[in-house]
């Protein structure tokens, strides 16, 4: 039996909003049809879902059909270069980024629908990520490193801890 590799959400969201783009989508259940045409299976409820979080709505296109219509930003940040560094401590994740990405790739976790994310507070280049749980911050920068599809991200957690270690043995 050939089994396929289950797809990401990410890949999953993206194949959407290019269906949205090409096809007429006007409904939920035509949707699933068409990623089922594409060998990607969903529920009903997840197609529901990933709409949502993608922030496509239903509206009439320039010839007057009613459809879905994606968002104009990508769902994810396509750049591999958008997130130079992430540090964790307790529940906080604060996340570098080149100048001016700070916007995009907070409006893209927002959306994400990473369950261990609280929220987001951008800056020009730094992004404040909050955790759901007290000591969830390491937990979220792996889940955020996989929704972006990195872990070549520096991380520099184990800098800091080793530093506050140092600190306190000194006094």
């Amino acid at each position: 039996m050939n089994k396929k590799a289950p797809i990401t959400p990410r890949a999953r969201k993206n194949a959407i909003v290019e269906l949205l783009a090409e096809e007429v989508i006007d409904s939920q259940d035509s949707l699933v049809h068409a990623l089922k045409k594409r060998g990607i299976i969903v529920t009903q409820a997840t197609a529901s879902r990933d709409l949502i979080e993608i922030g496509a709505h239903r509206g009439k296109d320039q010839n007057g059909r009613i459809r879905y219509i994606a968002p104009s930003i990508p769902v994810v940040p396509q750049s591999n270069n958008l997130l130079l560094s992430a540090s964790a401590s307790g529940n906080l994740l604060v996340l570098r980024t080149p100048p001016g990405g700070a916007q995009l790739l907070a409006g893209s976790l927002d959306h994400s629908g990473i369950q261990a994310l609280i929220g987001t507070i951008a800056g020009d280049d730094t992004v404040l990520a909050i955790a759901s749980t007290a000591q969830g911050g390491a937990r979220l920068k792996e889940e955020i490193e996989e929704y972006l599809g990195s872990s070549r991200v520096k991380s520099t957690a184990r800098k800091k801890i080793s530093a506050q270690s140092r600190t306190q043995k000194k006094k």
